[in-house]
């Protein structure tokens, strides 16, 4: 082989080396990371978008005042003793001499036994039968007497109860006076503003009285008025009278 061409067959093994060279220095595409084996590809969200709902504010409490220690101590005290309104009494309910009706000149009121019983057919006093309180008052005019007593119980129930053992004493009354009684009048009802009333005429020898009772929530009261036979009055009972304004004293307490 000649000079020449060995030179030549040089110089072509030396650029195509250079050419190879060239080319494996060029950088290469970075190719995807492998992904995890916990890890798969994301999907596609194909639910349908929901746009949330604006949410109205509530409007700002207004503040409260703080109360003063003053203020603080008197609800302390009042929840601790509560303020209990005051018991009525049974002598707000006796009647005065200028209300009884007139019957034989100006009644003068004077202060009674207490429990005593009033009328002839009534058998005990009103404590035997339950009351709790009692007030009498007694009235005398000319030739006229009369007699209040108002007792208090300890409910309405025994009020009731009371009311009607008064009522059994009347039915009774007539066969236990025997003759000393001429005539002992049914019990007939009064009507009044407030409560339940009744009353009867008793006739007996020499007098004739008009009982009344009025019975309103745990009150009982019995009246009696008694006069000559010649001064009681035949067209009108003055029982029934005094009864309702006994019932007035009951509107305004």
């Amino acid at each position: 082989m000649s000079r020449a061409t060995l030179t030549s067959l040089l110089a072509v093994t030396l650029t195509a080396a250079l050419a190879v060279g060239c080319s494996s220095e060029q950088p290469e595409a970075a190719s995807p990371a492998p992904l995890a084996p916990s890890q798969s590809p994301a999907k596609p969200d194909t639910r349908p978008s929901v746009t949330p709902e604006p949410i109205a504010s509530e409007p700002p409490a207004s503040p409260t005042p703080s109360a003063t220690p003053r203020e603080r101590e008197r609800h302390k005290v009042g929840a601790l003793v509560p303020r209990l309104r005051p018991k009525e009494k049974a002598a707000a309910h006796l009647l005065a001499a200028e209300d009884l009706p007139v019957l034989a000149g100006e009644w003068t009121s004077d202060a009674g036994a207490e429990n005593s019983p009033v009328g002839a057919c009534q058998k005990t006093d009103l404590v035997s039968i339950g009351a709790m309180e009692t007030s009498l008052r007694t009235f005398t005019a000319d030739d006229a007497t009369a007699t209040q007593v108002v007792a208090r119980f300890a409910d309405t129930r025994s009020a009731w109860r009371a009311h009607k053992v008064l009522a059994a004493w009347h039915e009774d009354c007539a066969e236990r006076l025997g003759r000393s009684a001429v005539n002992i009048g049914p019990l007939a009802e009064i009507r009044v503003p407030i409560g339940t009333g009744a009353s009867y005429r008793a006739a007996y020898r020499k007098s004739t009285a008009g009982l009344g009772i009025l019975r309103t929530g745990t009150y009982l009261t019995v009246l009696e008025i008694t006069a000559g036979s010649g001064d009681y009055p035949e067209k009108w009972e003055p029982a029934r009278v005094a009864v309702r304004r006994v019932a007035r004293t009951f509107e305004t307490a």
